[in-house]
């Protein structure tokens, strides 16, 4: 089977014509909305990613988006075993900051919109802690392990293998 690519500046689409007609067709049956909100969760959940790694490298990453969903490319780029636990931890922080925030909003007015919200940022930043790769709790267990064999939490120096 034959990958296509579409490379955009720092985005990297792969298959692009295959996810473009499979996004139209999921959110032109989306009537309730759930699916657009899903999609801004895990949007909002990849710029707590870039904002780390902006702030640590100070370039913009290579963002792959596939049918799967959005995933920063660090191959290459040697980090430290904190610079990688916290550009894991970054994403899911965004989306418990984000439902905590709308936790807060719903006490003053509840609505389906703002729930449906709530529970996909809940849901995004759950589902990226499960330790399997490529998500971002492989990343943290990694980096917990690594801790755990070397007994060296603390020094900022450990570079990730």
């Amino acid at each position: 089977m034959m990958r296509h690519r579409l490379r955009y500046g720092p985005l990297v689409f792969r298959d692009p014509l295959l996810l473009c007609g499979t996004l139209y067709v999921l959110l032109y049956f989306d009537a309730s909305g759930f699916l657009r909100l899903g999609l801004l969760a895990a949007f909002l959940h990849e710029w707590g990613h870039i904002g780390v790694y902006l702030a640590l490298f100070g370039q913009f990453p290579v963002i792959e988006v596939t049918l799967t969903g959005f995933c920063m490319r660090t191959r290459g780029r040697e980090m430290t075993l904190w610079q990688t636990a916290l550009l894991a931890a970054a994403g899911p922080a965004v989306n418990f900051v984000l439902a905590g925030l709308w936790m807060l909003r719903l006490e003053q007015r509840a609505t389906i919109r703002a729930s449906a919200f709530l529970a996909a940022n809940l849901l995004t930043g759950a589902f990226n802690l499960l330790p399997i790769p490529p998500l971002d709790g492989a990343q943290l267990a990694a980096c917990g392990w690594w801790c755990l064999q070397n007994n060296d939490c603390i020094s900022r120096q450990n570079r990730v293998q």
